[in-house]
């Protein structure tokens, strides 16, 4: 079983390229359109994640 601090280099990657995705789908506005029509629970837990800070100051110190 790998340990937290073997996996966090590759997690924190795979969080920043889904962050970077979400934010590039949501400033289509066709899309940001139809969640707010149709999946308002989606659009506001994308929105969440676009705002992921993905190098929290928590880990500098």
């Amino acid at each position: 079983m790998k340990s937290v601090e073997e996996t966090y280099g590759i997690d924190n990657l795979h969080l920043t390229v889904a962050r970077g995705y979400v934010a590039k789908l949501l400033a289509n506005t066709r899309i940001t359109r139809w969640l707010s029509y149709h999946r308002q629970e989606y659009l506001g837990e994308f929105q969440k994640i676009a705002e992921i800070d993905p190098q929290p100051e928590a880990l500098d110190a």
